[in-house]
């Protein structure tokens, strides 16, 4: 019984350090897709545009 919890305790601590080590890497890769121009004009257009279509939306609220 101890033997087994052993193994478990050795394969949980070496599981959570890979799945860090990979998540590191996917934040990682995530940063780098942010970071590109393409990202950040779409990222500003799309929020122009919400912000436009909702802000026309709240004043109409607000005269009703």
């Amino acid at each position: 019984m101890l033997e087994k919890l052993i193994i478990f305790g050795i394969g949980y601590v070496l599981g959570t350090r890979a799945g860090k080590e990979r998540f590191n890497e996917l934040v990682a890769t995530a940063k780098q897709f942010a970071e590109r121009d393409e990202v950040k004009m779409a990222l500003s257009l799309a929020t122009g545009f919400l912000e436009e279509r909702f802000s026309s939306s709240a004043e109409q609220f607000r005269a009703a």
